[in-house]
Formats: structure tokens, sequence, C-alpha cells
């Protein structure tokens, strides 16, 4: 099958699968990206001379290559001694003789279950059995497949000693807290909020940045409805309010503006910030986003504007 497409939006999967063609392979491996000089992929593929390696061109995002260069591309005459990979996010829709397609689909953002079995597998290849581990993982680092992985590659540094408290210490929540970060960025309107935005943007795909952020402003939702306003809250009562809710008690404090000691960031308490109403239309407008991302859509813009929207709400 010397000709692939391996689509999906699971970079992780078809990585492990191109690693497999590598290590039956004994050839050259050539990775091409957009904006290089398709020469280069006719060149490997057709200067095999009698002492020339077997040759593996591996072409990514191959959808965001210029049309032209794209049907140059699938017109190219593969050996069976060689590989040209195309990866892409959906299907090479041309049909063509030859064309081997691998699809590589993640779980949706809400799938737990599925990611479990995900990470469960990830964790197994690696070597790593803990009970507990995946769900952790999961929980504290979300649904990233790429950012799942590399803290995995981190463990597995420790395997012979590794216990759910030192992945704990070792993971430190530092992808899932940049999430957090900046959905309470967005909450407490501050004014990094925007720029922040540009590093979240290149960390993670948009699914998952308006899925975060639904889930941030419904748990707000809960607390609104919930707790009775007041400017300020102890220790005691907001662990009482964690346990009723069944929320995480650090984020329940972030919540309300309670700052534990050495913490380096302030807190606002949300209840002074927001009302019932205001929530109810931002969650109404995520919903939109979450549906115009499900269908595909690039929604930079809206996100944008969305935080923008934040910033300038106003209790009613």
């Amino acid at each position: 099958m010397p000709k692939i497409n391996l689509y999906g939006d699971s970079e992780v999967l078809k990585e492990k699968f191109v690693k497999k063609i590598r290590s039956k392979t004994n050839g050259e491996y050539i990775r091409v990206y957009p904006g290089y000089d398709v020469k280069i992929i006719f060149e490997k593929l057709s200067n095999l001379g009698l002492f020339s390696k077997n040759v593996i061109v591996d072409v990514i995002d191959f959808d965001k290559f210029k049309s032209s260069e794209r049907s140059k591309i699938l017109e190219i005459n593969v050996s069976s001694e060689n590989y040209l990979i195309l990866r892409t996010q959906s299907k090479v829709k041309k049909k063509m003789e030859g064309l081997d397609i691998r699809e590589f689909k993640l779980p949706n953002p809400w799938e737990e279950d599925k990611w479990g079995k995900l990470i469960e597998e990830f964790l197994s290849e690696e070597g790593i059995k803990l009970d507990g581990l995946a769900k952790f993982l999961f929980e504290n680092v979300g649904p990233n497949d790429i950012a799942i992985y590399n803290e995995i590659l981190k463990l597995k540094v420790f395997k012979d000693d590794l216990s759910l408290q030192l992945a704990k210490e070792l993971v430190h929540k530092y992808t899932v807290s940049k999430l957090d970060d900046f959905c309470f960025m967005v909450s407490k309107r501050e004014k990094d909020a925007l720029a922040y935005l540009k590093e979240i943007v290149r960390d993670y795909e948009f699914p998952v940045i308006v899925y975060a952020l639904s889930n941030h402003f419904i748990t707000l939702y809960k607390l609104i409805n919930f707790v009775e306003v007041k400017s300020r809250f102890s220790w005691p009562e907001i662990l009482k309010i964690s346990k009723q809710l069944k929320l995480s008690s650090s984020k329940v404090a972030r919540f309300l503006g309670f700052k534990f000691k050495n913490q380096k960031f302030n807190p606002k308490n949300h209840l002074l910030l927001y009302n019932l109403k205001c929530v109810e239309n931002l969650i109404k407008k995520l919903y939109y986003l979450d549906r115009a991302v499900k269908m595909g859509k690039l929604v930079e813009v809206e996100l944008i504007d969305f935080i923008k929207e934040v910033k300038h709400v106003k209790v009613l």
C-alpha cells in the first residue's frame, strides 16, 4: 500500500501508524509541510537508482496545500517499494485507485469513557499499568491527545516507582490549568485574555476550547443558582459548597474569590460580576459556537467576539 491517506483529528494515532511503517521499512524518511517546494516529493519518489534506498514521504497537513499542488501530488506514481503518506483532517475526496484510506478519529470531548479507553491504550503501549491513572490524566489534562501522550512519556521515566500520588505531583495539571487559566481570564474579564487566546489556539483544537469555556460557564451558572451572594467566603463554606455541588474545592474557591496562602493569582468573586440571566445568555452563545465547531467551522473570530462580549457584559 504505497499511497496512504491518514485522516482524522488524532495526530498521535497518525504518528504511531507512521512509526510502524518506518520500523518495517529500511529507507529514507522525509516530512514535507505546507509551504515547502513540492518538487522535493517528486524528486524523492522518482530518483531511484540502483543503489537508492526506499523512501517514505510523509506529507503533513496535505489539505492545507494549494489545490493545484494537491492534484499533482495525488497523480504521482508511487512504486511498491516506497510510501507516500498524506495526513489530513478530512478524507481525501478524489477517488483514486490504490489509495489506502485510514481514519484516526478522537472521541468527542464529552465522551469520557471512550477517552479513558484510548488513554489506557497509550499507557499499555508504554508499559504503564496503574489503576486510576487514565481517569486522572483525562480530568487533569483534558481531551487533548498530544498533551496526554506527552504526559505519559514523562511518567514513563518513573515507571518502576510510579504511583498515582507521584503522577499527580509530576503532571501538575499543567495543560488543564492552562485552559483553566484561560477560562478564568475570560470570566474575570482580564485585559490579557485576547492575547492569551493566540497561545491557547496553538495548543488546542477549537472544539476543546469551546468545550472548556462551556463547562466553565455552566459551573458558574450552578454556583450562582445555588450560592447566596456575599462578598467573602470562608474555607469551611467553600468545602461545604464543593461537597454539595460535587465540584472541585479549588475551582469553587477560585470562582468565589477565596485566595490561598502564597497563591500567585488574585481570584475574583464571580457572584459579584454576574447574575443568572447574563450567564444564561453567554451559555447560549457558547452553544452556537459548539454547534459551529462540530460542523467543522473555524471559530477564532467568534471566540474573540465572545471574549469581548464577556468583558463588556452588564449584570441585568
